[in-house]
C-alpha cells in the first residue's frame, strides 16, 4: 500500500462523521454542533492537505531508522487502521455526544487518539527492529510532523504550538475550571469552609495564570529558536535525571500534562456535583 491511497482511504473514511456532523449542525443549531462539524472539518482538511503533502510525508518516514522505508507498506496499513478507528470514533461522538457528558467524550477522544499513535508506533518498532520506545517517539514526531505540514508548519514550529503553548493553555484553562467551581461552591453555600476553598482555588488559578506568562515569555522568540532552547533544556533535564530524552518528553509533554489537566477537571467537576446535591438537599 502507497502513503497516497493510505491518505486518500483515511480522508473517505472521514466523510461519515463530517457529513453527520453537519447534519446535526442543521437539527440543533448549537454551540455544540457547530463545534462538531468544525472538528470534523479540520480533520477531513488535514488528510486532504497531507495528500497534497505526500512526498513530505515520505521524508518524515525516513528519518527513522534505516529500513524504514521497505516496511512502509506495513507502516501505512498500521496508520490507516489507526486513523478508521478515529474516524468510528467521531462518527459514533456525532451521533450521541450530549452537553452533559462533553467531558468524558473528550478524555475518551484522547485516550483513543494515543491508541492510534501506539498503533502506528508499534509498527515502526516490528518493522525496524528499534525498541518500542523509540518506535512509539517516532510515532509521535510522525503525528506532529504530518499534522503540521498540512497547516503550513515545519515540524519545529508545531512542536512548539503544540507542546509548549497549547498544552499549557490547556493546563491554565482546566485550573481556572477549577477555580470557577469553587466560586461556584461559595455562591451556593456562603459558609465559612467554601470561602476558604474559593480563596485556594482563585491562589491556584493566579498560580497557572503566571506559570503561563512566564512560560510565554520565556520563549517569546521565533517558533525555530524556541524549539532549539526547549531542545537543550530537555537533553540537560535528561541528564539531570539519569534518563533519556525520549523519556523526559513523556514525562512532560504526556504524564504531566495529563496529571494536571485530568486532575483539574475531575476535582472541579466532583465539587459541583457535591454542591449541587447538597443545594438540592
Amino acid at each position: 500500500m502507497s502513503i497516497i491511497t493510505s491518505i486518500l482511504l483515511a480522508a473517505a473514511s472521514m466523510l461519515p462523521a463530517l457529513i453527520a456532523s453537519v447534519g446535526r449542525c442543521y437539527r440543533e443549531k448549537d454551540m455544540l454542533s457547530f463545534a462538531l462539524v468544525f472538528l470534523c472539518g479540520m480533520l477531513e482538511a488535514t488528510f486532504i492537505s497531507a495528500f497534497f503533502h505526500a512526498d513530505y510525508m515520505m521524508s518524515l518516514f525516513d528519518k527513522y531508522g534505516q529500513s524504514i522505508h521497505s516496511y512502509l507498506s506495513y507502516i501505512c496499513i498500521a496508520s490507516l487502521t489507526g486513523n478508521i478507528i478515529l474516524s468510528l470514533m467521531m462518527f459514533v461522538t456525532v451521533r450521541n455526544i450530549d452537553k452533559q457528558h462533553v467531558w468524558k467524550w473528550i478524555l475518551g477522544a484522547f485516550a483513543l487518539f494515543l491508541i492510534v499513535i501506539l498503533l502506528i508506533g508499534i509498527a515502526i518498532s516490528m518493522a525496524t527492529g528499534c525498541s518500542f520506545d523509540q518506535g512509539f517517539f517516532a510515532a509521535c514526531c510522525g503525528v506532529m510532523g504530518a499534522g503540521g505540514v498540512a497547516w503550513g508548519l515545519t515540524y519545529k514550529e508545531i512542536c512548539v504550538i503544540g507542546n509548549i503553548y497549547m498544552e499549557a493553555g490547556i493546563c491554565l484553562l482546566s485550573a481556572l475550571w477549577f477555580s470557577w467551581s469553587t466560586i461556584k461552591v461559595f455562591r451556593q453555600r456562603r459558609s465559612v469552609s467554601s470561602g476558604l476553598l474559593m480563596s485556594a482555588g482563585i491562589l491556584y488559578g493566579l498560580a497557572y495564570l503566571i506559570g503561563f506568562c512566564m512560560i510565554c515569555r520565556h520563549y517569546a522568540m521565533p517558533l525555530e529558536k524556541a524549539f532549539d532552547l526547549c531542545y537543550h533544556e530537555l537533553i540537560v533535564l535528561a541528564s539531570d535525571w539519569h534518563t533519556t530524552y525520549n523519556i523526559v518528553n513523556y514525562m512532560i509533554f504526556i504524564l504531566l500534562f495529563l496529571v494536571l489537566t485530568l486532575g483539574n477537571i475531575l476535582v472541579a467537576n466532583c465539587l459541583l456535583r457535591i454542591s449541587y446535591k447538597k443545594t438540592g438537599n
